[in-house]
């Protein structure tokens, strides 16, 4: 019941695209009805639709009128429109089923039964339906072992110990410590008079206790501190050295799911994306860069339009009233300026007339 239960929520909350979709087909907007195009934009699938998304282990959710369905990769209707919402297809699994052994252990098959979420009715309540339409008498459960999503690298401060005793009153309390590859000295966070700072093994002050705060970047084994002073952010090395000077309205690390690290910073109304060597990625006249979970970055322009770089250094300049990426990163989803849906590719290629 646990692992139901949990299915459930897992399968309402999902982004669109939890199961990996079909790229073969884009949906493809020609004034206000949607189909289907291939990727050199030829038309696939007449537009016909009222909504359509991509397609997820051979179905797409599709909208006529108010009601949604599924079709096949032919075009032909597969499960009716008779839903109020619906959901793409995913794979999931039943406790009882799909068992195999492994050396002396049972191990039990996932990602085995094919199901989707999807409302009958006006509230909202939604049910498991199967590759025919029909209500399942359960949800199955979800593999939890989803693809990790880019994130903003913070620290977290821990509850810490530590035996070295201050010298001449030279702190209140440590906070956390780090040691970087190649270097022999240890280095300990603390605080004293509610202000941050960092000193060395030998008690040397490396970063002067004068901070809001200090976060430590981890960057495969080499350490990088955060530091925030009266609304100013900066970097530091490791070992107390400057790395970002301590003057930006705006600064933050993201580490993207290939484990490649970013530096977001703003200064005056000016954003740029840095690698982790200080070395520029993208400038421009951006007033914001926000990164985006499926691999890419939002660029804001100086009249609040929006456009989008792509990790494989492929940039879409701002000229959208907005954005959201798609998982896979070779697509996002964009807002016309006249308030109108459609795709655009890596290469700039608008699925939409």
């Amino acid at each position: 019941m646990k692992n139901v239960i949990v299915a459930i929520l897992i399968l309402f909350t999902l982004p669109v695209f939890a199961q990996q979709s079909n790229r073969s087909l884009v949906p493809y907007r020609q004034g206000n009805l949607w189909g289907y195009a291939n990727p050199d934009k030829s038309i696939a699938i007449k537009p016909s639709f009222d909504e359509a998304n991509w397609f997820v282990a051979g179905f797409a959710v599709v909208k006529k009128g108010t009601k949604y369905g599924y079709i096949n990769e032919k075009g032909a209707v597969a499960i009716p429109f008779k839903f109020f919402s619906a959901k793409p297809f995913t794979y999931g699994y039943f406790d009882n089923q799909g068992q195999h052994t492994a050396g002396n252990k049972v191990v039990k098959n996932q990602d085995t039964v094919l199901f989707a979420g999807a409302s009958l009715n006006a509230s909202g309540h939604e049910v498991c339906i199967d590759t025919k339409g029909r209500t399942m008498s359960r949800c199955p459960a979800i593999n939890e072992n989803t693809p990790g999503n880019n994130q903003e690298i913070v620290s977290v401060e821990p509850v810490k110990q530590y035996s070295l005793v201050s010298n001449g009153n030279l702190y209140d309390k440590l906070t956390d410590d780090y040691k970087t590859a190649g270097d022999e000295h240890n280095y300990y966070i603390g605080f004293k008079n509610n202000k941050y700072g960092v000193i060395n093994n030998t008690q040397d002050v490396i970063v002067p206790f004068e901070y809001d705060s200090i976060k430590k970047v981890d960057v495969n084994g080499t350490f990088y501190l955060q530091v925030a002073k009266n609304g100013v952010y900066g970097m530091y090395n490791g070992n107390g050295t400057t790395f970002i000077p301590v003057e930006k309205n705006k600064l933050s690390c993201v580490r993207s799911a290939a484990g490649k690290t970013y530096i977001i910073e703003a200064k005056d109304g000016v954003a740029s994306l840095k690698d982790i060597n200080n070395q520029d990625v993208v400038t421009g006249n951006y007033i914001d860069i926000a990164y985006e979970r499926n691999n890419g970055f939002v660029l804001t322009g100086n009249d609040n339009t929006k456009g989008f770089y792509f990790l494989d250094k492929k940039l879409i300049s701002p000229k959208y009233a907005d954005l959201r990426s798609i998982r896979g990163g070779d697509y996002i989803m964009v807002t016309t300026k006249d308030g109108k849906k459609g795709y655009v590719n890596a290469d700039g290629v608008e699925f939409f007339d």
